[in-house]
């Protein structure tokens, strides 16, 4: 067991201690660090060496430092799982967001499936009008497919809103930026992180408002210029390949 570099005195050891004298406890704490130290006395040499009283009471301090040793260590290993679980929750969370953009395929596969299902169930209860204007029928799907893309903008904007705003608004804090604030989400900027996402990468993405927030000349703290960046302007595509190909830097 690794020894610590230090140890607790509790009141209720008094008691036992308080038969030594004055002398006999400067010996048993002299012997108390020096186990601490190097930990090479065996219990042979402590006999040898300490009187038997001085001895009693070592092996009892020795008892409770080595209980609060082993408290502690499975503290740390605790604190150590702890902080592992939360550097991948906030990894998750980082890019939670973003991963929405990306298909499932299988719940696509699911959902043509279905849609496939409901086309058969149509077609058999009216096989009358199979051939009747086919204009009917293609004007059907452009509706369909324009409910699914409408459900799917809403949900990537409430998400967007809930989830990737105040992650954004965070990493400006985090890192002193000046680019300014998002104060609201809007249609637009969520379709342009999705459109972004999808074609680059969500880590991509990421880099690069990270590389926005942290960068002198985006941030006005250039000698060459005092401009400073917006997410409007880090979500335009050209803007975004130069931030992501480091053609801003730091000087």
């Amino acid at each position: 067991m690794k020894k610590p570099n230090s140890f607790i005195l509790y009141p209720n050891q008094w008691e036992p201690l308080s038969c030594l004298s004055d002398e006999q406890l400067g010996r048993l704490f002299r012997h108390i660090f020096c186990w601490l130290n190097d930990g090479s006395l065996d219990m042979k040499t402590e006999e040898q060496l300490v009187e038997p009283d001085i001895l009693l009471a070592f092996r009892f301090m020795r008892m409770q430092i080595n209980i609060d040793i082993e408290k502690y260590q499975q503290k740390c290993e605790k604190n150590k799982q702890n902080a592992k679980k939360r550097w991948t929750q906030n990894a998750n969370d980082a890019t939670a967001f973003f991963a929405l953009h990306n298909k499932d395929k299988d719940k696509d596969k699911d959902k043509d499936k279905d849609k496939d299902k409901d086309k058969d169930k149509d077609k058999d209860k009216d096989n009358g009008r199979r051939n009747s204007s086919s204009s009917s029928v293609i004007s059907e799907k452009p509706a369909n497919d324009a409910e699914d893309e409408e459900e799917e903008d809403s949900l990537i904007f409430i998400k967007a809103e809930k989830e990737w705003l105040p992650w954004f608004n965070k990493l400006l804090n985090d890192n002193d930026s000046a680019i300014p604030r998002m104060r609201k989400m809007t249609m637009q900027r969520a379709k342009a992180m999705k459109f972004l996402a999808v074609k680059y990468g969500n880590d991509a993405l990421l880099e690069v408002l990270r590389r926005a927030a942290q960068n002198s000349f985006l941030n006005g703290r250039s000698k060459r210029s005092n401009f400073v960046a917006d997410i409007d302007w880090l979500l335009v595509e050209k803007n975004f390949m130069k931030v992501y190909e480091n053609k801003f830097y730091n000087k």
